[in-house]
């Protein structure tokens, strides 16, 4: 093992649980030692230097960032297998390639000659593509990172640049090797371009022995890269152009990494494959036509024709679509010698729409190192590879997507978008969100909830349709809805025939009840939710861990394999919607392994945990589902693969280009790019997610009196504070109750878009405050929330009123000050910014937590800041008990007009957020329970419409 010195007397004998044998080196990040793990594996430890432990948030960050490194595929890459920290300083560890760097071979050996170099140039850019395929930008890429081991070359430290938040000022400290640094990384915006540029300064390193703007001082290699051309000199004629289009200054113009590796691969191939750039001539599909088959796969796609003739580097290039031996064309012109570089560099999507990241035939195969004789894979989860289903959908267009009649913004929050039945392929889900938990008993969020349906089926569950049949409640595990006795305090169910866990054995009564009873351990972060208060448990249970002996009979029964029967404390007319929470997801009790229960989920949905970490979950195929005992469940893709805790910067690229079906909400600073580009537009929807309201406080004078909060309610523009701070118009409101929740609502007539100053006029001449008066608002300070409070102060200036600002963190908010009623009065707060989301679409799940004054405690924190009507709970406890649906409706209506009338609480606007459809997605629109795309329908087909 050359390189390996002895530990030093400064230098630790262990971090964590790996034991350090040796020491290997040690850089601008910190030191690299040579370990075994626990299982005496050989590993390579990096701890970082001290400086980057010294800011907790940075440690918190870096564990989060380099953790994510592991997703990337393990073509050509040192897998990264550990992360953590010791002793307050941040380590990762990784694969130990025993073999020199690029840097050390190349100093000592000289450079790399003929089929060396191109061997380095594929495994190297295969490695790339794969690093950016996980979401990972390397942001360090350089000889020093390039490890020549027995098995080929190997990329390490992807994702630990960016652990470490490398764009932070050159002047001060930079995590990287200048020489080999975008011009962008200088100005700290790197983008996965940079790594391309780095690779090919990287390959001319290794053809030449220097870097492709020499070496020296920093600020001589900086403006040699900013504003001169690179050195190529040395590097052989058929990797000039492709190495000149990637140290592009403008990262527009370089060919991104599956691109560089397709036209290595192209250009190395059989001698009657034209070089890139094509020197003139006809356009020149890819030898073979219709693509490269692997051994034992029909219908593998080749990478898509190639350039237009007399293309230039750097010119932008689109596909004329899915046809087989289209032609590459400048956008906007048609293809000529000579074509005028300058716009951007794009591939064309594959034939079938999928990106093919390698397509070799076995003339290619020796160029390879660590790849197989064929490689056609869409580096959409962990690394597997996934065919491309596209023989189907050629023999039936009627369900290609790409042929359907175009979807425009907005379309699936009404109707189903590219509806389709074809099966098969991989459904890839980008989340900006945290991973609560796959285990159904400890998960709230309805990006959760939404996961959850693939593999478990509670007794109901609401309807996947859009629109307004999204919101009907419908049998799932259970034969039909509840049967409802003793005043609605009693709920019997009887399960379906024929259902199984994804291990054969019969589903039962007993594994609901268990499941539902485990739920109500502290341990989980809900808590049982909505049971633990609703069904008669003996007071203080804790579910069958802590509470074993516990009497649960009384709150539950099972009379038989099929029955279940559940006992209420007070009588709920809609017992049905509580049902459908993923508590009610049965779990056997001989497989339960508690806390650990995450890691080993049994299914009963169409779909199992083929694996999961805390970022990552991917799903296979239930062979015990039976369609048949399932009507609600499509199950198209044959693998669903869900990652979460990306970037939000991150998730959209994914979605504009198509390389992910669903990601969820977008971040508010691309609604304007969105909205103003058409394409991507038609592509968008944006329902409403949630209700922004003002609580006016009763307890303030003046607003003591009705009339004085009458006036803020009149002068509110509501336009003008929905459209505050936000590209996607939200809607605004005519009643507190948002109009995705079933049920006629209560229109308030105080409410108006632009206002009524007059009528504000009066109401302040009718509190004895003719002039206005003072009083002070504290909002949250979260995205919006300033501007919106903003126009709520500039609107009720125009009558007189003036408002003071003020906010406070979110946390401290909701603890301190704005979330406590006592604190409010004390303070003489009389304007709080507020927001509140039902959990379903019901109106039993939003109205209550918001009015209850039962549910307001004046010195402690509460969600009900200003309503005290005992009125308004008699209608709240009429509302939930009431069996009839439309009685109900008018209950609850009811309940919402009184609160309008005291003007304690007012909604400003109905949030919506925006969605953007994934172009290979099919059978999808917005579930009304969720806000987003509904997964129990999805599917993915071969071709981007």
């Amino acid at each position: 093992m050359a390189g390996v010195r002895p530990l030093r007397s400064s230098d630790p004998s262990s971090i964590a649980s790996y034991e350090l044998t040796g020491f290997l080196g040690e850089g601008g990040q910190g030191s690299v030692y040579l370990g075994l793990s626990p299982s005496g594996e050989q590993v390579a430890v990096k701890l970082l230097h001290t400086r980057f432990a010294e800011d907790e948030r940075a440690v918190r960050r870096f564990l989060r960032e380099a953790d994510s490194a592991r997703r990337v595929a393990e073509f050509c890459t040192a897998r990264v297998l550990d992360v953590g920290e010791a002793d307050g300083r941040p380590y990762i560890v990784g694969e130990y390639v025993d073999g020199p760097s690029l840097q050390q071979q190349v100093s000592n050996e000289g450079p790399l000659r003929a089929t060396a170099l191109v061997r380095l140039a594929v495994a190297t850019a295969t490695a790339l593509a794969a690093i950016h395929r996980a979401g990972v930008i390397h942001r360090d890429f350089k000889p020093g990172n390039v490890l020549l081991g027995p098995g080929g070359p190997r990329v390490i430290d992807f994702g630990v640049a960016r652990a470490l938040d490398v764009s932070q000022s050159v002047s001060t400290s930079v995590v990287g090797t200048p020489a080999f640094m975008a011009p962008e990384q200088f100005l700290g915006e790197p983008v996965p371009a940079s790594d391309v540029f780095a690779w090919a300064g990287t390959m001319v390193f290794a053809a030449t022995g220097r870097g492709p703007f020499g070496f020296g001082a920093l600020p001589v290699v900086m403006h040699r890269i900013m504003n001169e051309e690179p050195d190529l000199s040395g590097v052989p004629g058929s990797l000039k152009p492709l190495l000149r289009a990637a140290l592009s200054k403008d990262p527009r113009q370089r060919p991104p990494a599956d691109r560089l590796l397709q036209e290595l691969i192209r250009s190395s191939g059989p001698a009657n494959v034209p070089p890139w750039p094509p020197q003139g001539g006809p356009a020149a599909p890819v030898p073979g036509g219709g693509g490269v088959s692997g051994p034992g796969v029909g219908g593998w796609d080749s990478p898509g024709p190639s350039p237009a003739p007399g293309a230039v580097p750097g010119a932008q290039w689109e596909s004329p679509g899915a046809a087989s031996g289209g032609r590459w064309e400048p956008a906007g012109s048609s293809p000529s010698p000579g074509a005028v570089p300058g716009a951007r560099w794009e591939p064309a999507p594959a034939r079938g729409g999928r990106r093919v990241l390698v397509a070799v035939g076995a003339a290619a195969t020796a160029l390879v190192v660590g790849l197989a004789a064929w490689v056609v894979v869409r580096l959409n989860d962990s690394g597997s590879p996934t065919p491309t289903p596209t023989a189907n959908l050629a023999k039936n267009p009627a369900t290609n997507p790409a042929t359907s009649p175009a979807a425009g913004f907005g379309s699936a929050l009404t109707a189903v978008v590219r509806p389709s039945r074809e099966k098969g392929g991989t459904v890839r889900v980008s989340s900006q969100h945290l991973l609560e938990s796959t285990d159904p008993a400890d998960m709230f969020s309805t990006y959760s909830r939404n996961m959850v349906r693939l593999y478990g089926r509670s007794l109901t569950m609401f309807k996947p349709a859009p629109g307004p049949a999204g919101t009907e409640i419908v049998p799932d595990l259970a034969e039909s809805l509840g049967q409802s006795s003793n005043g609605g305090k009693t709920w019997t169910y009887k399960l379906r025939q024929g259902v199984k866990f994804q291990d054969g054995t019969q589903i039962t009564s007993r594994d609901l009840k268990y499941a539902v009873l485990r739920s109500m351990d502290p341990r989980f972060l809900q808590g049982g939710m909505f049971f633990d208060t609703l069904l008669d448990l003996p007071s203080g249970y804790e579910g069958p861990y802590k509470s074993p002996d516990a009497d649960t009979d009384r709150a539950i029964e099972t009379p038989d394999d099929r029955t279940i029967v559940f006992h209420l404390r007070k009588p709920l007319a809609t017992f049905d919607h509580v049902v459908q929470m993923p508590e009610s997801i049965p779990v056997p009790k001989a497989r339960d392994t508690r806390e650990n229960y995450k890691s080993a989920v049994v299914s009963s949905g169409p779909y199992q945990i083929e694996s999961t970490r805390e970022d990552y979950v991917a799903l296979v195929r239930n062979p015990h589902w039976d369609p048949a005992t399932d009507p609600n469940r499509t199950a198209l893709p044959d693998r669903v693969v869900l990652t979460f805790g990306m970037e939000a910067d991150q998730v959209t690229g994914l979605l504009e280009a198509g390389d992910t079906e669903m990601g969820g909400f977008l971040p508010d600073d691309a609604y304007a790019r969105i909205l103003a580009d058409p394409a991507l537009k038609a592509r968008a929807d944006a329902p409403v997610t949630s209700v922004r309201t003002l609580a006016i406080n009763p307890q303030v004078p003046p607003l003591d009196k009705l009339e004085c909060r009458r006036a803020v309610v009149r002068a509110l523009e509501l336009e003008a504070v929905s459209s505050a701070s936000r590209a996607v118009p939200e809607q605004v409101p005519t009643s507190l109750v948002p109009p995705d929740l079933p049920g006629e609502h209560y229109r308030d007539p105080d409410l108006s878009p632009a206002g009524d100053q007059a009528g504000a006029r009066e109401a302040l001449t009718r509190c004895g405050r003719p002039d206005g008066f003072e009083t002070t608002y504290i909002y949250r300070e979260l995205p919006g929330e300033k501007e919106a409070a903003e126009a709520v102060r500039d609107s009720l200036a125009k009558v007189g009123i003036k408002v003071t600002l003020d906010h406070a963190p979110v946390e401290k908010f909701h603890q301190k000050f704005g979330g406590v009623p006592a604190n409010l009065k004390k303070n003489g707060v009389g304007l709080i910014a507020k927001a509140w989301a039902p959990d379903w679409p019901d109106t039993y799940t939003y109205l209550p937590g918001l009015v209850d004054s039962r549910e307001l405690v004046e010195d402690e924190p509460s969600v009900n800041l200003t309503v005290r009507l005992p009125a308004v709970d008699e209608l709240l406890d009429k509302a939930a008990a009431e069996p009839d649906p439309e009685t109900r409706a008018g209950l609850w209506r009811q309940a919402e007009q009184r609160v309008a009338e005291e003007a304690v609480l007012v909604p400003t606007t109905w949030r919506r957020t925006l969605l953007l459809r994934g172009t290979t997605a099919t059978n999808l629109h917005v579930s009304p329970v969720f806000g987003d795309y509904d997964l129990a329908t999805m599917g993915v087909a071969a071709t981007a419409s």
